[in-house]
């Protein structure tokens, strides 16, 4: 009965892929077709050993990782490349209320974590928080949405371990320097899981890193705790 249903709803209200826009199939649990799904560009080659940055002129290591010491977290990695396709689901995602999308991308990273056997080394999930005014502006916290799914599928406690305290301007506008100031003392602990995550390892999980200022300063604040920080992003910018 119930794949009935889905049968006439399916014909009355298509679901189509996000990315391509050609109509799916009445069974799919997906929003983003295979064809495409296979299209996006993944983070493979030459990258950083510590924040995946990918390197085209070679090495083991970026200039900011080898010369800058104070980076906090153990290592950050991403599957994917921020593409154009991978850019364009992330902003529906995060600006167009396409929440739905949430379960298809958090599968992705959760193959990714299992994969890159990421689950066996962490104790926690943590989602990189948002403000609380611009998450009741935006509804949801795109980072949470991920890690909630995220932690489902590895079988991992997730907890809202940091909280935002400053409400800034947008990461993307700006240039490194300022990108640093302006997360500055922006998160600190959420007391209320002091004890969950003292001592463990964490997955922090966010949409995108592009100069991992903010992955950074979550795992700043947290090595207060003794905590180590394995970050995973979608992508890396």
């Amino acid at each position: 009965m119930k794949k009935f249903l889905n049968f006439i709803i399916s014909i009355i209200f298509p679901r189509t892929c996000s990315l391509c826009g050609k109509t799916l199939p009445f069974s799919s649990e997906k929003s983003i077709c295979n064809n495409c799904l296979e299209k996006i560009p993944k983070l493979e080659g030459l990258i950083c050993h510590k924040c995946s940055l990918p390197l085209p002129d070679g090495g083991a290591t970026c200039s900011d990782c080898k010369s800058n010491k104070d980076i906090y977290f153990e290592i950050l990695k991403s599957p994917y490349t921020y593409s154009t396709q991978m850019k364009k689901l992330i902003k529906k995602l995060k600006y167009s209320r396409k929440t739905f999308l949430s379960k298809d991308l958090s599968s992705l990273l959760a193959d990714f974590i299992i994969k890159e056997n990421i689950d066996k080394n962490i104790d926690v999930v943590v989602p990189v928080p948002m403000h609380w005014l611009k998450k009741w502006k935006r509804g949801y916290n795109q980072a949470e949405l991920l890690a909630k799914d995220v932690s489902q599928i590895i079988n991992k406690p997730m907890y809202n371990a940091l909280v935002r305290t400053k409400y800034t301007k947008p990461q993307f506008n700006l240039k490194k320097g300022q990108r640093k100031e302006n997360l500055e003392d922006m998160f600190v602990i959420n007391k209320k899981y002091i004890d969950e995550i003292k001592g463990k390892n964490i997955l922090l999980i966010d949409d995108i890193a592009t100069t991992c200022s903010t992955s950074n300063q979550c795992a700043k604040v947290l090595k207060n705790l003794k905590v180590k920080t394995i970050v995973v992003t979608l992508a890396r910018a």
